[in-house]
């Protein structure tokens, strides 16, 4: 079996490995899993389509590390790379481009979940225009403080203070133009959940989908409900946060009956992990559902939450099966046999899940 993983110039910093060293430790647990591996890194589209001409359909499974590539050289419009391999007929690892750009954009993720009727905080984009009219619009959209106020296109907690949990209308229309001016607009203002934060990874498995949820347990602050800012995000493990794995029996049906039609309705392919939280009735809410979640040993969520699950085994035994996993799922959606290793620690790695 051969997996290719298509790197885009500049474009790393929110694929499923950001930088060349967190890639390298994927490909070794691929190739002790008798994967053949070749990387490729394309520069604009017209490299992305001459190299995908090149290559069987039949033969490969593409692994694409970036949601976009550069048009042209001039590096000023982006392409979204799913689109292009999937109009070219390959198999992929992930999820599709449809569900990429869904996920991507918070604003256009909660409606889609909404329209669903499924559990998400209520929610309103706000354009700057749209601050003048602060009160009339909360009182149209029921929206009560405390209010959360995030950015609508990024990722890793960037934009995440303290700060982001309004009171009154002044703090969030302080809070809106801020982010507003430092990240764009529209900003999502939704309503705040008091409860921990939790992180669950889903894995779309061939049967059932399957779960691993673990809190965020944040001691840097004396609020119980501080959220995770992207100061404590970017520290290591243990440097004052950490995860616990969820174990409550009545708190893990609620996740999965929550968490599983979200994937669902947003077609997830393979792999996601998505952040929530109990809201004051203690129901769980989805805030944030991630397209392509990292794969940096042992930096990333994921990987720790495998490291923190798996405890009575050696951490690279947790990657290898976390790796493992995320390719026997998409072999098994893509109709491809995977190698035995592969599947072994898989099924090995659901077996715990499950239990």
């Amino acid at each position: 079996m051969k997996i290719i993983i298509i790197n885009s110039l500049d474009r790393w910093s929110m694929g499923w490995a950001t930088d060349a060293e967190s890639q390298r430790s994927v490909i070794q647990s691929l190739e002790q899993a008798d994967i053949e591996v070749q990387i490729t890194e394309v520069k604009s589209l017209s490299e992305l389509n001459a190299f995908l001409a090149e290559l069987n359909s039949e033969e490969v499974l593409l692994w694409p590390n970036a949601y976009d590539v550069y048009r042209d050289e001039k590096q000023r419009e982006l392409v979204w790379m799913g689109e292009v391999i999937e109009a070219a007929g390959f198999a992929f690892i992930g999820s599709g481009s449809r569900t990429l750009k869904n996920v991507y954009n918070k604003q256009d993720c909660q409606k889609i979940l909404i329209d669903n009727q499924l559990n998400v905080p209520r929610f309103n984009a706000f354009e700057k225009n749209d601050i003048d009219d602060l009160e009339t619009i909360l009182s149209h959209k029921n929206l009560l403080f405390p209010l959360f106020v995030k950015p609508n296109n990024l990722s890793t907690s960037k934009g995440i203070t303290q700060d982001c949990i309004t009171h009154d209308s002044h703090s969030l229309s302080k809070q809106l133009t801020s982010i507003g001016e430092q990240y764009g607009y529209p900003v999502l203002v939704e309503e705040f959940l008091p409860g921990r934060d939790i992180t669950v990874a889903v894995f779309m498995t061939p049967e059932d989908p399957v779960i691993l949820p673990t809190y965020y347990d944040i001691n840097l602050y004396d609020n119980p409900n501080a959220v995770l800012d992207y100061d404590v995000r970017m520290r290591d493990w243990g440097d004052g946060k950490w995860l616990t794995v969820v174990t409550e029996a009545e708190l893990l049906e609620k996740i999965k009956q929550a968490l599983i039609p979200i994937c669902k309705a947003l077609n997830i392919n393979d792999y996601t992990r998505i952040d929530c939280r109990l809201d004051s009735d203690g129901e769980v809410k989805a805030f944030d559902v991630n397209g392509l979640p990292g794969l940096e040993m042992p930096f990333s969520t994921t990987v720790w939450q495998m490291i923190v699950r798996m405890k009575d085994y050696p951490e690279q035994h947790a990657f290898d099966s976390l790796v493992a996993l995320v390719v026997y799922c998409a072999c098994h959606r893509n109709k491809i046999s995977p190698p035995t290793k592969i599947t072994e620690l898989a099924e090995s790695c659901i077996d715990l899940l499950k239990s």
